[in-house]
Parts: C-alpha cells; sequence; structure tokens
C-alpha cells in the first residue's frame, strides 16, 4: 500500500515538514520514500502566514495509482485543492 503523508524536518525551531509518497511498511524513522511533492511550513513569523507547496499533478498521479492520503494531509490540503481548482476554471474561460 502506498500512502501520501507528512515528513518531519526540521531545524531547531524552524520546523517544517515534506509531503512525500511512501510505502506503507517503512517506518517513520527510515526516511525512505519514492518521491517528494511538496511541503509545509506551519511555523511563522510576523510578515508570513502558514504556507503549503504541493505539485498537484503528481498528486493527482498517485491518487489515480491507487495511494492513500494521511487523514492529517487530507485536512490541510482542502483549502489549497479549492483554490487550484479556481485557478483550473478561469484558466478554462
Amino acid at each position: 500500500m502506498i500512502l501520501i503523508c507528512l515528513q518531519r524536518k526540521s531545524a531547531g525551531s524552524n520546523l517544517s515538514f515534506n509531503i512525500i509518497i511512501k510505502f506503507k511498511h517503512n517506518t517513520p524513522n527510515s526516511g525512505k520514500f519514492l518521491e517528494k511533492i511538496g511541503y509545509y511550513k506551519p511555523i511563522t513569523d510576523k510578515w508570513s502566514n502558514k504556507y503549503i507547496f504541493v505539485n498537484f499533478d503528481r498528486l493527482k498521479f498517485w491518487l489515480e495509482k491507487g495511494a492513500k492520503l494521511h487523514p492529517g494531509l487530507f485536512i490541510l490540503l482542502q483549502p489549497a485543492f479549492i483554490h487550484y481548482l479556481e485557478q483550473i476554471k478561469k484558466l478554462k474561460k
């Protein structure tokens, strides 16, 4: 089974996560993954907001192959995916 999930990477107080594709049987600490498709930075300073970057073309590809989204990642991706769909509708007009 293939999962789309978050992989923590941080340097001190600078917390960030990679959005990765991995096999379910890999342990969280193994570091093995198939592909990195984006990142998420939850900690912000006073000049920036929380932000998430996802390559939606690759996300769509893996979901069509049968990959499952981690529930926490599903919640994070909802606003970004809605914005992505709005941009596609604007391009088609």
